[in-house]
């Protein structure tokens, strides 16, 4: 067995909240939607060399599994040039900072900020030589 590809696909209780914010504010551009007019009740955005999906909450019983919930099981890390630059625009945005720019024991800048929904956004940019 070999793993091809991942997509993180998140649940939004607001789909065209979270498009705005993937899309507009984090520069996400849009490869798929169904359906094709209107509010999609999926949609999929390539950020960088990745793509993230986003779905509708009330969609995931139709798929067989549980209703979907706020909470934290995941972060989604980005990789960005400025991390102090990123959050500064998002935050004048109205994006919620949770954690502020600050130097990671990995040797890069990280600050983590919310989507509309609550999901964990990590900010990750390398250190400027």
């Amino acid at each position: 067995m070999t793993v091809t590809s991942v997509m993180p696909n998140l649940y939004t209780a607001d789909m065209e909240r979270a498009i705005a914010f993937y899309r507009d504010l984090l520069g996400g551009s849009q490869t798929f939607a169904t359906p094709a007019e209107g509010t999609p009740e999926h949609v999929e955005f390539r950020l960088g060399d990745m793509i993230v999906a986003l779905s509708r909450r009330e969609a995931v019983p139709r798929q067989g599994l549980p209703e979907a919930t706020t909470g934290h099981p995941l972060e989604l890390v980005l990789g960005c040039d400025s991390t102090d630059d990123t959050v500064a625009a998002l935050r004048a945005a109205g994006t919620p900072v949770l954690v502020e720019p600050h130097d990671h024991f990995s040797g890069h800048r990280r600050a983590y900020v919310a989507d509309p929904d609550g999901n964990w956004i990590a900010l990750a940019s390398r250190p400027s030589a």
